[in-house]
């Protein structure tokens, strides 16, 4: 099992006996070799080291190597023993997810020495790719050596990352293409269609079919990008879809009528929302919910979204434009 975890004082001797290895530290930019006790110290109590932005990795409960993060850059050292297991790319998998997760960072840099190709190959399975290069002093080696510069954007990173949303009740995640029928037999309902843009009535196999294929799940938002994604009870009944996308960003969702009035609404896009805030670092969210829907207007503002308007818009279900009530959600 691989954890990460702040540092111990009692890790000393363990972490001690990881930079004591000079194929380790001969990896890295400025641990020295032979080891010394008191820089091995230091590093374990730097202010970052205090704050948790280098973190004990620890397989099957033992010290096997640390990870920082640190001004949007990402480093991390492993044990010898540990090499070869998955363990250094879960740990960066994992600490980038932290990062874009729960800071205000755009991209999540890292570089490795050019004669390291594990550890490119680590950053590259991790979505990372090449930006550059440059030399500098590896203290262990006592000489300049090139390195590789490493990026990975927000959007990249969002691109890469798998969709599975769980409450208590219900499970969100991409739609695999081959839910035509019961897409069809959930959605093929005059009053759903006169309050969507996208389903008409009938709405048939056929017409679901070519939804779905307009709509294949890709994680990416802004412009004309957007994806969603099916709702389902926990026993794998099809139920509705949410879906977000565009610039600016609006947010939509239906569910059929059998499902109506439990709260399914609210409670899958709660989850939803607060899912692509954390992918894309959202400041603002609309919604749009036709004057004469109050169930959906009535989950908007659950939902913390605020009336700033209306227009004319033309349902698919309508034979002419009507009052479309705008929302905001300020995130």
């Amino acid at each position: 099992m691989f954890s990460l975890r702040p540092f111990q004082e009692d890790d000393f001797e363990a972490f001690h006996a990881i930079v004591s290895d000079y194929e380790v530290v001969k990896m890295l930019g400025s641990w020295p070799f032979p080891a010394d006790p008191a820089f091995t110290r230091m590093r374990m109590n730097t202010p970052e080291a205090r704050a948790g932005q280098v973190l004990v990795i620890e397989v099957d409960g033992k010290l096997a190597g640390s990870i920082g993060a640190m001004t949007g850059g990402i480093g991390y050292m492993l044990g010898r023993a540990y090499w070869g297991r998955g363990v250094a790319t879960w740990a960066v998998r994992t600490v980038v997810c932290q990062m874009f997760e729960s800071l205000d960072v755009d991209e999540v840099t890292a570089s490795a020495w050019q004669d390291n190709p594990a550890s490119a190959r680590v950053l590259e399975k991790c979505g990372f790719s090449p930006s550059g290069e440059g030399a500098d002093m590896c203290k262990a080696r006592a000489e300049n050596l090139k390195y590789s510069d490493f990026r990975l954007n927000r959007a990249d990173w969002a691109r890469l990352q798998p969709l599975r949303l769980q409450t208590d009740r219900l499970i969100i995640e991409p739609f695999l293409g081959n839910e035509a029928g019961a897409l069809s037999m959930l959605m093929n309902d005059p009053d759903i269609a006169k309050m969507m843009a996208t389903i008409p009535y009938p709405f048939t196999e056929v017409d679901a079919r070519k939804w779905l294929a307009e709509r294949p799940f890709s994680h990416e938002i802004g412009d004309e990008k957007g994806f969603g994604a099916k709702v389902s009870l926990r026993d794998g009944t099809l139920i509705g879809f949410v879906g977000i996308g565009g610039a600016p960003v609006n947010t939509a969702y239906a569910f059929g009528r059998a499902h109506w009035g439990r709260g399914y609404a609210t409670e899958a896009m709660q989850v939803f929302l607060a899912h692509c805030q954390r992918m894309f670092a959202l400041s603002e969210v609309t919604a749009g919910a036709m004057f004469d829907n109050p169930a959906s207007q009535a989950v908007l503002e659950k939902l913390g979204f605020k009336k700033v308007g209306e227009k004319q818009h033309k349902a698919s279900g309508r034979e002419a434009a009507d009052t479309l009530w705008l929302y905001a959600l300020k995130c």
